[in-house]
């Protein structure tokens, strides 16, 4: 029988296992621990000299390069995803050796920038992604191009030559892979997510690279691995956080009643339990460029929070002072404020009148687009939108708790780390003199939720909802409020503002 060694979380070795699954080969699996460097001892070395996983060995026979394991199993029993017509196997072996050659060496940038650095907590180096990413991009193009015509790369049934492509793209979401540009190659991966082969080889890999997820997901963490983001798991909570299911149809909200809001599709229907994370022991470190959220320290005295024109003309210059002094703005706009409450949960979506009063919203939603933000620039700034939107731009809200210490309801945020821009899409405002747009998201595993516990009005939270920038620093930040299981049954109703601002650079 066919013995491999490897370990199912690198690439090459999960190419492997997929595609032996995908060719019905049996095999023995011998574990090789990459974390802990087994695969350059001596004793592994006798097997592979190379020192590098993965490995077959077949009686007499040591082959030590992924693909040629494959094309070796395949012709075995003889398989479909490997058929002997020579120009389909031509076809096949030049897509596993321009993988070998120059894909995978290209994806391999982002796997180690945005995947192995944050496991051995350090920071990925975003030069070295703007210096990689035309070279990716070429190389998808390739792919794209092929994949236009035709549902696999080689016709109409998936190959080896599939599973082999796909394999250095396996945590494309993780890696932060720019597949927006390329619908047919992000096609032909969610074909290749939905193959049985590929779906079994999962787990070990996001118990491996994601331990965090792969724990809240019941599977216990590799203890050989570093724990991502320097978490305290003790100090974690289980809620369900309201997604929303990508479908065919817009996603759409009325802020009015109207006949046309009959039968449209509303976002939050796909909720997901998720673990979030208490953030306070690293309060200091979280950064609106990367995690795309900050907390500070903010005091002030003023408590008229009932009345609307007040809180414009005496608290909006608080907050104007303290985003130019903690965001190097040069100029700041406040243009909107919510107060936050459980008492107004029965004040209906269509009410149009006390819009500044609202309960907390249990949506996991960006407030705008890479489209709405420029688009609202415009609305408020009239002539001067033009020169402004020149320059840098960027959306920043306020949250904060007023009157009491936050128990119920407590803000929580989606680390921009962990969830790239394919994981939102667009929700549809409607009001009735103009549309807007937020952006909702769909459900990652990989997603990585935080809050501050018992958060105290002396504090506040700044969210980035835009930013023009598209140098790799944080756009979009995903949030949402949340039942917490620890808050006291009795439990004072959460009281909060946040305040909405544009930033000009």
């Amino acid at each position: 029988m066919l013995q491999v060694y490897l370990d199912p979380c690198t690439v090459n070795s999960r190419k492997v296992l997929a595609g032996l699954a995908l060719l019905g080969t049996e095999y023995e699996f011998n574990h090789v621990n990459y974390f802990t460097g087994a695969h350059k001892s001596d004793e592994y070395k006798k097997i592979n000299p190379n020192g590098t996983l993965p490995a077959a060995v077949d009686g007499d026979l040591n082959l030590t390069e992924s693909n040629a394991i494959l094309q070796y199993a395949a012709d075995l029993d003889g398989s479909s995803a490997y058929p002997k017509d020579l120009k389909i196997r031509g076809d096949i072996n030049c897509w596993l050796l321009w993988e070998a050659s120059v894909w995978f060496p290209s994806c391999y940038v982002y796997l180690v920038e945005f995947v192995v650095k944050p496991l051995l907590q350090t920071e990925p180096d975003q030069a070295v992604i703007d210096a990689q990413e035309p070279k990716w991009l070429q190389l998808a193009t390739i792919l794209d191009d092929r994949l236009s015509k035709s549902k696999w790369l080689t016709g109409d049934e998936v190959s080896i030559a599939d599973i082999a492509i796909a394999a250095p793209m396996h945590v494309h979401a993780a890696q932060r892979l720019p597949l927006q540009k390329t619908p047919h190659l992000k096609r032909w991966l969610a074909d290749i997510e939905q193959l049985p082969c590929w779906q079994q080889t999962q787990p070990a890999v996001d118990k491996a690279l994601f331990p965090k997820a792969a724990q809240a997901n019941g599977t216990k963490p590799d203890s050989s691995a570093n724990e991502a983001n320097g978490a305290d798991s003790s100090k974690e909570v289980r809620a369900s956080f309201n997604y929303t299911k990508d479908v065919q149809q817009p996603t759409e909200l009325y802020f009015y009643e109207s006949d046309a809001a009959k039968n449209i599709h509303e976002p939050g229907d796909d909720p997901h339990d998720m673990s979030v994370h208490d953030g306070w022991s690293r309060a200091d470190s979280f950064s609106l460029d990367k995690e795309g959220f900050a907390l500070h320290g903010f005091k002030t005295a003023f408590d008229r929070w009932d009345d609307d024109a007040v809180v414009a003309e005496s608290f909006y210059p608080e907050i104007v002072d303290f985003l130019k002094k903690t965001q190097g703005a040069k100029r700041i706009l406040v243009f909107d404020h919510t107060i936050r409450s459980k008492a107004n949960s029965a004040k209906k979506l269509t009410q149009e009148t006390g819009t500044s009063q609202r309960a907390p919203v249990s949506l996991v939603h960006c407030d705008y687009t890479a489209e709405s933000g420029p688009l609202r620039v415009q609305q408020l700034m009239g002539d001067e939108a033009k020169d402004l939107l020149s320059r840098r731009v960027a959306f920043f809200n306020v949250w904060k708790p007023i009157h009491r210490v936050v128990e119920e309801s407590p803000l929580a945020m989606c680390d921009v780390t962990s969830s790239p821009p394919e994981d939102f899409f667009k929700l549809y405002l409607r009001y009735r003199d103009r549309n807007g747009e937020n952006y909702v998201m769909r459900h990652s595993a990989h997603h990585k939720w935080w809050y501050f516990p018992k958060m105290t009005p002396e504090k506040v939270i700044v969210l980035k909802t835009f930013d023009s920038e598209t140098d790799g620093r944080a756009r979009f930040v995903g949030h949402s409020a949340f039942n917490d299981p620890t808050s006291p049954p009795d439990a004072p109703t959460r009281e909060s503002v946040e305040i909405r601002t544009i930033a000009f650079f």
